[in-house]
């Protein structure tokens, strides 16, 4: 005996969804677009089966019960539930609910502790046997927590594919999902992945006044909930800062040969930082090459530096490693030590996000990055500012900015060498101001 499931047609997307039996299936797009609609109707299709044991389950409890499980047992909208009434029984103290075809639905969000009786433990999943494991909004499920519970999908019963599934809203180009499923890099994707994109101009279903409303986003918001791509989040320092357009290989990469300068971030514990920017004739920059490298010993450091280092041009290096400069310098390296300050920090971001902002006639970004330099990248798309009052953001977070301080040191003193550069305000604001020698020479920024 088959589920009784409302019979609503799908978007063909959806239906796409429900049918796929990969073993590992993401289906991700913008608001609106039906997702949690699809993973309902994917999860009780599912759970129809005579014997099967499909978890559910959610970053939080609460979030749990206020979207997927209201789809589910009482509709959403003008939606009617997709569990009919009188084919099901809810234990709301096991969280479970038993099909009356012999399946069953266990479910739980990762915030709750392991708990279940009958149905089993139910908490963060790891000792569940299942046939299947759903997540709403996957992007919210630590990689480990989530591994502990696809780990448990082991159970098999007759016409049903172990599969690991689920649906979310994008999120940043690094997280582990949008490697998992070749989001990012098509190279980095399981083989036995598939994903279904959702996009939410396409859920006809939608009113016109919410698509307008979508449509008339701006930044990372349009980026994300209407356009469906993984960019980064509004609290990113580096907001401006978009991997398919400042990631690249060039065509002629030795236009970058006439020009270098390199950026040194000291670390032990924390990695020691190398950046090799080449610099083409116009002033574009290009990150072509980085060492991110903990526990070096000095000379490991200085021999790090010479393998880039091209004899001639400023290697300007953390001015709080004063013994690694020296080193340095008697091992014939040009070394300079950073300006820092007061307003230091944020001053350098301002450079960098006007380099990030410029692009040349032909729209080519006049600051990229190698697709060699990882942690470069990754940093990119995960240093952030702390939250401020009012919404200011004045300090950014001391994390994922050991590339980000190499950078600054070199390209603000590159950026002051050729006689002054435009600055992004720090703020927020858009507008360009230019540095004078007056202001270069201010004792803020020392």
């Amino acid at each position: 005996m088959e589920v009784e499931v409302r019979t609503t047609p799908l978007i063909e997307y959806q239906h796409d969804y429900v049918v796929d039996d990969s073993p590992w299936l993401l289906g991700d797009g913008g608001r609106g677009s039906g997702k949690t609609f699809g993973l309902g109707a994917k999860l009780v299709t599912r759970a129809g089966h005579a014997g099967a044991v499909e978890g559910l389950f959610r970053q939080r409890l609460i979030d749990l019960k206020r979207t997927t499980l209201k789809t589910i047992l009482k509709g959403d909208g003008n939606n009617a539930p997709l569990l009919l009434p009188g084919t099901y029984h809810h234990n709301q103290a096991e969280k479970f609910i038993q099909l009356r075809t012999g399946g069953m639905i266990v479910y739980n969000g990762m915030d709750q502790g392991d708990t279940g009786r009958e149905a089993g433990s139910t908490g963060r999943g790891s000792s569940l046997n299942l046939t299947g494991a759903a997540f709403d909004e996957w992007v919210e499920i630590e990689e480990n927590a989530m591994l502990q519970v696809t780990m448990g999908v082991r159970v098999k019963v007759p016409g049903l594919p172990l599969q690991r599934y689920g649906v979310c809203n994008p999120s940043v180009p690094m997280h582990p999902l949008a490697v998992r499923f070749g989001i990012t890099d098509p190279a980095t994707a399981h083989k036995r992945s598939r994903r279904i994109v959702m996009p939410a101009k396409d859920n006809h279903f939608n009113p016109p006044e919410f698509l307008e409303e979508l449509e008339s986003l701006t930044g990372v918001a349009r980026l994300r909930y209407y356009d469906g791509l993984w960019v980064g989040a509004d609290g990113l320092v580096y907001d401006k800062f978009l991997r398919s357009h400042h990631v690249r290989d060039w065509e002629r990469p030795e236009r970058f040969e006439k020009g270098q300068i390199i950026g040194v971030d000291d670390g032990y514990t924390d990695p020691f930082v190398v950046l090799d920017y080449g610099i083409d004739p116009d002033g574009q920059y290009w990150c072509r090459n980085e060492i991110y490298e903990s526990k070096l010993t000095q000379p490991e450091k200085i021999d790090a530096v010479k393998r880039l280092w091209r004899g001639d041009c400023p290697v300007v290096v953390d001015s709080a490693a004063p013994d690694l400069i020296e080193s340095m310098r008697r091992a014939g390296i040009n070394a300079i030590p950073c300006d820092k300050g007061q307003g230091s920090i944020n001053y350098g971001i301002g450079i960098v996000q006007s380099l990030l902002a410029k692009e040349g006639e032909n729209g080519e970004p006049w600051l990229s990055y190698s697709p060699n330099c990882v942690n470069t990248i990754r940093e990119k798309e995960s240093y952030e500012w702390k939250p401020g009052l009012s919404g200011v953001k004045d300090q950014p977070r001391d994390r994922d900015n050991h590339t980000a301080d190499a950078e600054r040191y070199c390209l603000r003193y590159n950026a002051e060498e050729r006689g002054g550069f435009g600055v992004i305000d720090w703020e927020g604001g858009d507008e360009a101001a230019p540095l004078s020698d007056d202001d270069s020479d201010d004792g803020m920024w020392q």
